[in-house]
């Protein structure tokens, strides 16, 4: 087969993989069914993996920052999908007959609901006050201490 046959023919495949490809014009019923299966612990990657009818992730972070109301609902399925991981530790602690892999999980699940949800999850403790807070110190220079050392031994 010649080079301009075998670019035609991939032409005219690419052009029915279009046609028939995955949906990329908004649709609330997919977006619905997106968010449904996220807050229920299933990863985007899986979603889309499984289902043909789905579009792909790029046309999903393009509906993202194209539609607010979309925006809104996927983020509070992934705020239901860290509590599910974290709901997943407590289950993974108490039944895995493996203690190296149990503990896997665990952090696997950990790191997962604390980048999802870092307020709720994460490690990092923020305070807020009504006031601004200031806090002062001075940290002593070597100078200072080698003078203190000095007196002490006078």
């Amino acid at each position: 087969m010649t080079t301009s046959k075998m670019s035609q023919d991939n032409s005219e495949e690419n052009l029915e993989k279009k046609i028939n490809g995955r949906p990329s014009t908004f649709s609330q019923e997919i977006a619905d069914e997106i968010c449904k299966r996220l807050s229920k612990g299933e990863t985007l990657r899986t979603i889309i993996a499984s289902s043909d009818h789905l579009p792909d992730r790029t046309t999903i972070y393009d509906w993202l920052r194209k539609h607010e109301s979309f925006a809104n609902q996927y983020a509070q399925a992934r705020a239901e999908q860290a509590d599910y991981y974290a709901e997943l530790i407590v289950d993974e602690s108490y039944s895995s007959h493996d203690a190296g892999i149990g503990r896997l999980r665990v952090d696997a699940l950990k790191w997962a609901a604390s980048k999802m949800a870092p307020k709720k999850y994460g490690e990092k403790i923020e305070i807020e006050t009504a006031q601004p807070l200031t806090l002062a110190f001075q940290l002593p220079t070597r100078r200072i201490e080698l003078e203190e050392n000095k007196q002490l031994e006078n």
